[in-house]
Parts: structure tokens; sequence; C-alpha cells
């Protein structure tokens, strides 16, 4: 009696789920489908030389992730002579380092896909991923 009392309280759990999210948003969840930025250092820049760095990104456990609408944010300080360009699915960081120091920023991504109707509010499990990055500066 107790284990009908689980199997049916779970049952109703799954269709609020269901009823409440949408049979797109279960699936998402169920398979970690989100934003992710790549968690890889950036280059270390010399003052006085070009500076490159890239970072990434993807939906993860998606094999579409090139339909998807990627848009970056960059929150913090970047050093100066340092400036960033954003192409699709990765920022690039360029220039020619004026300073030396520890600059830290945020960068965060936020995704939406097209769907028959328009924009899908909610491609995903997780609208949007943040992480942290350095660029250090010597001379």
């Amino acid at each position: 009696m107790k284990t009908n009392k689980r199997i049916l309280g779970f049952g109703l759990a799954v269709l609020v789920t269901f009823f409440t999210l949408g049979c797109d948003e279960v699936y998402e969840c169920i398979f970690n489908i989100e934003p992710e930025i790549h968690d890889r250092p950036l280059e270390l820049g010399i003052v006085g030389e070009r500076y490159y760095g890239i970072v990434t990104a993807e939906i993860s456990n998606e094999v579409n992730d090139n339909d998807y609408d990627y848009d970056f944010e960059i929150y913090g300080e970047l050093p100066p002579g340092v400036f960033y360009d954003i192409n699709r699915r990765s920022i690039e960081f360029f220039g020619i380092p004026e300073e030396t120091g520890n600059y830290r920023f945020r960068v965060e991504l936020f995704v939406e896909s097209y769907d028959y109707y328009g924009y899908d509010g909610s491609p995903t499990c997780s609208d949007s991923a943040v992480r942290d990055f350095v660029i250090q500066v010597v001379d």
C-alpha cells in the first residue's frame, strides 16, 4: 500500500512537471542540455607585444548547437590596449597590452534558438552560463 502511494505521488509529480514545463523542457533537463563556456585559461600577455586569446562556448549534449543564437556579455576589466570581438560561439581577445597586472572579468553567455514560430524562450534547461577569467600581463 505504501509503495503504491509512492508510485502515485511520483507519477503525479512527473505529470505536474510535464504540464508546467512542457515536454521540451523536461527533455532538456533530463539530458543536461545547457550552455557551457569552456574552462581554458587565457594566454599570458606581455607588455608591448601582440596578444591573442579566445574563449569558446557550446551547448552541452546537443548535436545541433550551431542552430542556437549565442549572446555574450563581459563584466570587469580588460588590460589597457586589449579589445574583444564576438564571433558566433567565441570571444576573441586581441591587442597590445600596455600595463602589467592581473585583469579579472566575467563572461556570461545567454542562448536562444529559433523554432517554427520564432524564438524559443527556453531552448535549454538553463538559458545562461557564467565563467570568470583572468588575463595576466607581465613585462
